[in-house]
């Protein structure tokens, strides 16, 4: 957003972010990631539910004593299924067996128990410490499921006199089986998703939509025909079409299930085998081998090799159970030899496989989740350093009731029809490029990438571009693709250098988190810049930026009171145009264009969306700039998708403590009635104590605040760099024009 003209008078009621109010919070803080204890000055969400977490691998290992104790196999001597089992030289051997599955069965939960410490790091590690307590509940029923074979499991009633609990806890063992088969197919599809959007490379990603889609009815309907089948069996229906039926149709329906989860793990080993294979050749091409960029390469082909080796073993092991399970949860097997019968008793021979099926299958399962999430390189939540302003405390509770955004239904026709004229002056980036290639030096003004500002680039350029048209760049004959509806709205500071205000837009369009590398390439090389945005199908998103968007020439294009070039040390001359600038110091004048951000923003946000990017510049000015933050809250408010763009993670890392002590009081804007204005809006809502703490939340938030993606480096965010490496790999090609650029960069 411009600080040099003055934006609408924000309703600073709704400027309050969507944080609640003060609550008592724990003294746990939530770091991130390696390295983030410098933003320590984050307030930290409570965490009273984590008090328990130091205890969760004793709570395990209680509930696991429990059901061995309960379930431990007894002598039985009863009918099942007609057949009279008489082996009770076999119960010792199942009693070893069955203490080894809840041997194995404590190892996958104690691997929950692990990703639970460290779920609050980021959604993707809940995600997978989610599935990991699946696998662990599915282990538990899973060691019950050796044959009967002359004993019982403790409590539970022998088959022919209560068949229901015997039918009960297959059914449990089955529906969880399924869930988990099915939350690891999701975690891997995020990968390759994710690896696609990073790489702009082709993987398996529909494909393995597709056979997500195919799982989930396939396995609604093997749930259905269990049911069916187990409510015949408990004799509370019963007919013998139904029943057969049902029959066949839970095996078909549950082939079919187990089929398209081993189609999708082998599109997912394929992809991920691509994307590693694609690593070591982008190695190869380059002589990398002692460079930063070459270690950074190595790591993430390393890091690709262990998802692959993960998926693998989820893969395998599933494979095996599967077919093994039901196999042990049959009668024996009975293989005529000459004129005798010989019984293999699964109990004596084949009980052996299932049993180490089934235990690698935990225990693979539990791996594989750890592997998955990246979890290992996270800290424990009870071992994370405290804030350092323990009255930053606060609740991160969202407001159950949304606020209303804006009186939309005050709206003069007038000044509904300025909103919706600014909602259309969005510029492509074909078009940005455009103007940053040719129109940018056309009027013989010598730009400097490294030197020059926003402020410098609409003084020196697009006030005098639009002289004559007297109109905005977007509405101008200079806007190759014509202003369009905005997709995303572009928040920055106009004393950030223009080359990294369009570096963070083309970074964004890219989906690379920081802009530096972007920067470097756009100074030296933009013409093979603008041939991988081409490559990348991104020419056309559109960006609305106020420097573009807005009529100058009804702001300031007529005086000039400060704007200095850096290199001359000369105000930019002003226009001579015929204009007039609208002087509207209570922010209500309909013509003006910087008084309807607010409501330009909920109208984007309400007719087809919009998310914001915001472009910060390398000292972090950004949050020093009244106006900004005040539109940085609104979008919160708005619900807006909201990603950061800053030069490097270095830059956040080495700068974050300055915005420890951020206080509105304290902030710039164009001038002191700017301040003024803003100040008293928030008054009349909240006290100004009060939103400093929620700004700290809004900018600090270790789940939802503005740097949250730059505190965690889960496996997803690392498989996202992994793609990202491979993109650039590729488009260099043995150039070395991205690697030399990236040595300085990162």
């Amino acid at each position: 957003m411009s600080t040099a003209s003055r934006p609408n008078c924000y309703s600073m009621a709704a400027v309050v972010c969507s944080v609640s109010s003060p609550s008592p919070c724990s003294d746990d803080s939530d770091e991130s990631s390696e390295g983030s204890s410098s933003l320590s000055p984050s307030p930290s969400c409570p965490k009273r539910w984590h008090r328990w977490l130091p205890g969760t691998y004793f709570a395990v290992a209680v509930v696991n004593a429990a059901a061995t104790a309960l379930f431990f196999p007894v002598e039985d001597q009863t009918h099942y299924f007609g057949s009279y089992y008489e082996h009770p030289e076999h119960l010792p051997l199942n009693r070893l067996f069955f203490s080894g599955l809840m041997l194995a069965s404590l190892g996958s939960g104690w691997a929950a128990a692990f990703l639970s410490k460290r779920a609050g790091a980021s959604a993707h590690v809940r995600s997978a410490a989610g599935y990991a307590m699946i696998n662990w509940f599915q282990s538990l029923l899973a060691s019950m499921s050796l044959c009967p074979s002359g004993f019982r499991y403790g409590f539970i009633p022998a088959y022919d006199l209560q068949p229901a609990w015997h039918i009960a806890f297959a059914v449990c063992r089955a529906l969880l089986l399924m869930v988990g088969l099915f939350w690891m197919q999701l975690l891997v599809f995020w990968r390759i998703d994710l690896l696609e959007q990073s790489s702009n490379q082709k993987y398996c990603g529909k494909c393995i939509r597709r056979l997500l889609q195919m799982q989930t009815f396939s396995a609604a309907a093997t749930a259905a025909s269990l049911f069916s089948v187990g409510m015949a069996l408990c004799d509370v229906y019963y007919n013998d079409d139904v029943f057969m039926v049902s029959i066949y149709s839970a095996v078909l329906l549950g082939v079919l299930t187990l089929l398209c989860n081993v189609a999708t793990g082998v599109a997912a080993i394929w992809s991920l085998s691509k994307s590693f294979l694609q690593l070591r050749k982008v190695l190869r091409l380059t002589d990398l081998q002692d460079t930063p960029v070459g270690t950074s390469l190595r790591q993430a082909g390393r890091f690709a090799f262990l998802q692959l080796m993960g998926v693998s073993f989820s893969l395998l092991f599933s494979f095996l159970v599967v077919p093994l399970t039901l196999l042990g949860n049959s009668v024996d097997l009975v293989v005529p030899l000459g004129k005798a019968e010989i019984g293999l008793s699964l109990d004596t021979r084949w009980i052996w496989l299932l049993f180490f099926a089934q235990a690698g299958d935990f225990l693979g399962n539990a791996f594989a989740a750890l592997l998955l999430s990246g979890s290992h390189r996270l800290p424990k939540m009870d071992h994370v350093s405290q804030p350092s302003r323990t009255s930053a405390q606060m609740s991160c509770r969202i407001c159950s009731k949304k606020p209303k955004a804006v009186p939309a239904d005050t709206w003069s026709p007038a000044w509904r029809a300025k909103v919706e004229e600014l909602s259309m002056r969005g510029m492509t980036l074909r078009s940005l490029l455009c103007f940053y290639q040719e129109d940018l030096p056309s009027l013989g003004w010598r730009y400097s990438p490294k030197e020059h500002k926003t402020r410098d680039v609409v003084r020196g350029s697009i006030i005098p571009l639009t002289g004559r048209e007297e109109s905005s760049y977007a509405l101008s004959t200079f806007n190759r693709d014509g202003a369009q509806r905005a997709a995303v709205m572009v928040t920055h500071n106009w004393g950030n250098c223009f080359n990294d205000l369009l570096a963070a837009v083309i970074a964004d369009a890219l989906h690379e988190c920081s802009f530096s590398l972007v920067a470097k390439l756009l100074d030296e090389d933009c013409a093979f810049l603008h041939e991988i945005l081409t490559q990348s199908g991104r020419l056309d998103d559109t960006y609305w930026i106020c420097a573009f968007a807005v009529n100058q020439h009804l702001t300031i294009c007529h005086s000039n009171p400060y704007d200095q070039d850096p290199l001359t040390d000369q105000l930019h001359p002003v226009c001579a145009c015929n204009s007039l600038n609208i002087f509207d110091p209570d922010g209500r004048s309909t013509s003006s264009e910087i008084n309807k951000f607010d409501d330009m923003m909920y109208h984007l946000a309400s007719t087809g969306g919009c998310r914001q990017v915001i472009a910060i510049d390398q000292s972090l000015d950004l949050f020093n700039r009244a106006w900004c933050v005040a539109e940085i809250a609104e979008a919160k408010r708005l619900e807006m998708k909201q990603s950061l763009k800053l030069a490097s993670k270095a830059s956040i890392m080495q700068r974050a403590q300055t915005l420890e002590n951020l206080d509105v009081r304290r902030m710039r804007a164009a001038s002191e009635t700017d301040k003024e204005i803003i100040l008293n809006k928030i008054k009349k809502s909240v006290s100004i104590d009060k939103f400093n703490h929620e700004l700290q939340a809004l900018i600090f938030d270790p789940k939802s605040g503005l740097l949250a993606s730059w505190n965690a480096m889960d496996s997803l965010q690392r498989i996202g760099e992994v793609g990202r490496l491979v993109r650039w790999g590729l488009a260099d090609a043995g150039s070395g024009k991205v690697w030399k650029a990236w040595d300085v960069c990162e």
